[in-house]
């Protein structure tokens, strides 16, 4: 059973992957992931799931666990672990996926975008306070990636 003191993220690698990858080669943009989350885990005192499509190894870094969805989704394993943990402790959902959101926080779980949570892995080290239970305002701009939002507005200002 897990500390109830202890916080758990629930994160969709591939989803915050994508929001900070660019260009790069995606193999690297994940490795470079997962040493940003297991940074954060580290500074916030959480523990957190990093959770990817396809097949891979599992494997424990400290505070963090990446986890392959195998045959199921990610979305599905991150349902799953986030309702089965969250009578234990608070659980934070992160995703693009706004049904996602929507469903976590319906059961009680705290949800946040990828781009929210990317913000906070650039962000100085301090402490998180955790994301706002229940409904949540979501901005379209939160799921659209940054090069369409960027070729938007140079359409919206008539470049």
């Amino acid at each position: 059973m897990a500390d109830a003191r202890t916080p758990l993220w629930v994160i969709d690698g591939d989803n915050v992957a994508h929001v900070r990858g660019g260009s790069e080669e995606y193999e690297r943009v994940r490795a470079e992931l997962v040493a940003a989350v297991v940074d954060h885990a580290a500074r916030s005192g959480a523990e957190t799931v990093l959770v990817f499509d396809g097949h891979g190894r599992d494997n424990k870094l400290g505070a963090t666990t990446v986890r392959y969805a195998g045959t199921e989704t990610a979305d599905t394993l991150i349902e799953r672990l986030a309702h089965r943990s969250q009578h234990d402790r608070e659980v934070t959902v992160v995703s693009s996926d706004t049904v996602l959101r929507h469903v976590a926080q319906r059961g009680g779980v705290h949800a946040m975008s990828a781009r929210e949570y990317v913000d906070r892995l650039a962000a100085p080290a301090a402490p998180d306070a955790p994301p706002q239970r229940g409904p949540q305002r979501f901005q379209l701009a939160d799921t659209v990636d940054p090069e369409v939002r960027a070729a938007l507005e140079r359409l919206r200002r008539g470049e």
